[in-house]
């Protein structure tokens, strides 16, 4: 199958393949002046030979959310289609807080992928790695923008300056662009194991990418009927208790209010509460936190505010803070600083069809506590939890093992 507006690209040469990657010591907070100077040394050493992404068909996705599931969702349907992709990003970058790695990282990860007979590379492009220049040099085939809302303002300031980043990347070079405004009008006339309408636009998304590289429509359908969630997007942890728990990533606003709204409809149809855990991370934004706040206890049945990664922050004063943007009338909530005790805390209070969502962490394996960082997944802890409540109450009833399945 050919690829639309690839033809100028020459066939990868496939050398001696490295034996690993380099590692990845960045900050989340890298100066941009610090990051120039490695990124034009990086630049140099490519061009000096060919930069590997002048033989790969490049992809980058940016948007405050959704990034990771369009990325995840076409690596699938590339996949399918017969190609040989690779996804980086929020999953795989080796860094737990850069979701695009700097310049020599990503050149790394591209020129493995060549070696490897790859044809495709897919990435996650944050706005603070267009602002450091980590994407200098790199040949774009196809730019697509999944959304714009708060996020990042720690590091931006204004949302105007966190927008027209965003913007100025979907703008420069010759490319092909796909909006919100393109992919939101993409047909999807098929079920998927994908939750809420913010995962259908994911959906239209990767759908739209994929048409626009001439992928077939039986392809396309088949793979994203059949995609689980990505790692850490509602993510179903089941160990045969008689309510339902979520794992999630959202993390903004906007991102907490897309899946929060989407569980109180399953809470609804199986006629049962939603309870639900987030906290917000230190050394961050601290604008969104009253926000977020705000939207957990104008849809929640039960809310507990608990530690995200606090990081070198009070985690009193993170809580607080959310705190302060609850609605007035909202009384059924708790804060619980300890995030394993709170995990415990309302899984001990889940009754038969309530939905449990536990906020913010997702994929993470870790908690960044002052500066010393220990193992804690949130998947782990839920299911631990579930198992210890089950054996404190023999005769509950088992939950059916199945996979929800949403129709659009």
């Amino acid at each position: 199958m050919s690829i639309k507006n690839n033809e100028t690209k020459p066939q990868p040469s496939v050398t001696s393949r490295k034996k690993r990657l380099s590692k990845l010591v960045t900050l989340h907070d890298i100066s941009k002046n610090t990051a120039h100077l490695i990124n034009d040394l990086t630049s140099k050493q490519a061009t000096d030979g060919r930069h590997p992404s002048n033989d790969l068909y490049v992809i980058g996705i940016t948007g405050t959310n959704g990034k990771t599931t369009v990325a995840y969702l076409l690596g699938e349907v590339l996949k399918s289609a017969g190609f040989n992709p690779f996804v980086l990003g929020t999953l795989n970058s080796g860094n737990k807080d850069l979701s695009t790695p700097l310049s020599e990282d990503i050149i790394l990860f591209m020129r493995t992928h060549l070696q490897n007979g790859g044809t495709h590379f897919v990435m996650e492009v944050t706005s603070e790695s267009i602002d450091q220049e980590r994407i200098h040099g790199i040949d774009f085939n196809l730019k697509l923008l999944t959304n714009i809302s708060h996020d990042h303002l720690d590091y931006h300031k204004t949302f105007s300056h966190y927008k027209n980043t965003k913007l100025g990347f979907m703008k420069e070079g010759i490319a092909q662009k796909i909006y919100p405004e393109n992919f939101k009008k993409e047909p999807v006339l098929f079920t998927t194991r994908l939750l809420g309408h913010f995962n259908l636009l994911n959906i239209k998304a990767a759908a739209s990418v994929a048409r626009q590289l001439g992928i077939s429509e039986k392809i396309i359908q088949r793979t994203l009927s059949s995609c689980a969630p990505p790692r850490g997007r509602l993510e179903s942890v089941n160990n045969g208790q008689s309510f339902l728990v979520l794992i999630d990533y959202a993390h903004t606003p906007d991102g907490l209010e897309n899946v929060l709204k989407t569980t109180k409809k399953l809470a609804n149809t199986r006629k049962g509460r939603l309870l639900v855990l987030f906290g917000c991370g230190g050394n961050r934004d601290p604008l969104k936190r009253p926000k977020m706040g705000k939207i957990a206890s104008d849809i929640a049945d039960y809310l507990v505010i608990t530690d995200d990664n606090p990081r070198l922050e009070a985690s009193q004063n993170i809580m607080d803070e959310i705190q302060s943007g609850l609605n007035p009338e909202f009384h059924d909530y708790i804060l619980i600083q300890n995030r394993q005790r709170a995990i415990n805390h309302i899984i001990d209070n889940s009754e038969l069809n309530d939905v449990v969502i536990l906020a913010g962490k997702g994929h993470e394996t870790y908690q960044i506590l002052n500066s010393k960082t220990i193992h804690f997944d949130d998947r782990e802890e839920a299911s631990k939890a579930i198992l210890k409540l089950r054996k404190s109450n023999s005769d509950q009833k088992p939950f059916v093992r199945s996979s929800p399945v949403w129709s659009y």
